[in-house]
């Protein structure tokens, strides 16, 4: 799964295109800690399509197939959900 294009919608909204054609959107403020660097604008605002995801300084990013489920549901996931439908062998780490 590859993410070839995002844009801003404000706040911490993306509509991403991925590499099959699906376009979704998200917010990804639930998955922002308190101190999360993501959290200041300008920073979020610095996330570029590195041809894979979304890439910010620092080396932060989002697992695209992470980031394509959420899409699908509308939503960020818990945790647990995430790992639910991405295959309990590997447990991805999501704050939220």
């Amino acid at each position: 799964m590859r993410i070839t294009n995002i844009e801003y919608l404000g706040g911490y909204s993306l509509k991403l295109t991925f590499g099959d054609g699906y376009v979704g959107k998200i917010d990804l403020e639930p998955t922002f800690s308190e101190n999360d660097p993501l959290r200041d604008s300008g920073a979020f605002l610095k996330g570029v399509c590195n041809g894979l995801t979304i890439e910010w300084p620092g080396g932060i990013d989002f697992c695209p197939d992470v980031l394509r489920l959420w899409c699908e549901k509308g939503r960020v996931l818990p945790q647990k959900e995430t790992d639910f439908h991405l295959g309990a062998a590997h447990p991805i780490h999501v704050a939220a």
